[in-house]
């Protein structure tokens, strides 16, 4: 009985607590299960609301877990480890009803060598790194009750480049959190497009009673693991480029793909043939290398690229000349 009952605001009556019992093999009577619940509340710091019939029983904010089944060191540290990295991937209500298995994870670990592990762990980006924008609170809240049950969502969304936000309806699909900011996965109005909208850029948000309508034969994992990944995506290519092999030895241990090979050329110089996804972020990956890497295919992304390098130099107001000019030209 102790274990069906939530901790406050939520609540449960005598004859929830009563039904619950009997799917778990134990029968007994309404009023055994009252005159329990009274008695028990004597013992535990258990609290009843008697504003409203039937009364619901609570466990009081400040509870004390310690009579609940104990967890492993393990259990313990995963648990602690998703507070610290999961924590805009988790419901507000989540949130709070974890609480106290939070607290009771962190009191199981106090006396021993884990104790200070999430703390000493961190996961770190491998680009710049940037704050997260602020995202409401009452935006997340309903973005995450709009998912759980999967209803239509409205609110004002202000688009990139914009300054008036935009009433919109929304089908809410899934959640993803790419970099710092977090991104609602949804289609618009009776729209079959699927669309990325920042929760950041959401504004007076409400959730409706109307279900939330999905693409037919759409499913969010296996859109997160592929269409959702590439950034401005133009499908696959076969990328061949010229490093400095000083520069590209952490490809050795992750590979841009599964078909990776990389050939030394001498003089310092590897080739490397990858089939990777033609996207932004491969153009930014690139870029990032700087005079340390040259695309020689396909032809479109090394014209693209040489485009972009003769614009910076002209931004900086100097002059192509020598080895820089030999390079950006062919």
């Amino acid at each position: 009985m102790l274990r069906l009952i939530p901790r406050a605001p939520r609540r449960i009556t005598a004859k929830q607590v009563r039904q619950a019992l009997i799917e778990l093999g134990f029968t007994a009577t309404s009023r055994t299960i009252e005159r329990d619940l009274q008695n028990l509340s004597s013992r535990f710091q258990l609290v009843v609301d008697e504003s409203d019939k039937p009364f619901g029983w609570s466990w009081s904010k400040d509870a004390n877990f310690a009579f609940t089944p104990r967890l492993s060191t393990a259990q313990s540290v995963a648990l602690l480890l998703s507070q610290a990295h999961l924590r805009s991937l988790l419901p507000a209500t989540a949130m709070n009803e974890l609480m106290p298995v939070f607290d009771m994870a962190r009191g199981d670990v106090a006396a021993t060598g884990w104790s200070e592990w999430h703390r000493r762990t961190a996961i770190l980006p491998t680009g710049m790194a940037l704050k997260a924008p602020e995202v409401a609170m009452a935006v997340q809240v309903d973005v995450h009750r709009a998912l759980l049950l999967q209803r239509r969502l409205t609110g004002w969304y202000r688009s990139k480049g914009t300054d008036e936000p935009k009433e919109m309806v929304m089908h809410p699909l899934g959640l993803i959190v790419r970099g710092p900011a977090q991104y609602l996965v949804c289609t618009l109005r009776h729209y079959p497009d699927v669309r990325h909208l920042a929760l950041h850029r959401l504004s007076r948000t409400q959730v409706l009673d109307e279900p939330a309508n999905a693409p037919e034969g759409f499913e969010f994992q296996q859109y997160a693991s592929t269409v959702a990944t590439a950034y401005q995506g133009r499908g696959q290519i076969a990328l061949v480029v010229r490093f400095h092999a000083a520069a590209a030895e952490h490809l050795r241990d992750t590979p841009l793909s599964a078909d990776q090979v990389i050939q030394p050329l001498g003089d310092d110089q590897i080739r490397l043939h990858a089939t990777v996804e033609d996207d932004q972020s491969l153009r930014w990956w690139l870029m990032g290398f700087g005079r340390h890497v040259q695309v020689e295919a396909p032809a479109h992304l090394r014209e693209e690229i040489a485009a972009d390098l003769r614009a910076a130099v002209a931004g900086y107001g100097c002059p192509l000349g020598g080895q820089m000019a030999e390079s950006v030209a062919t």
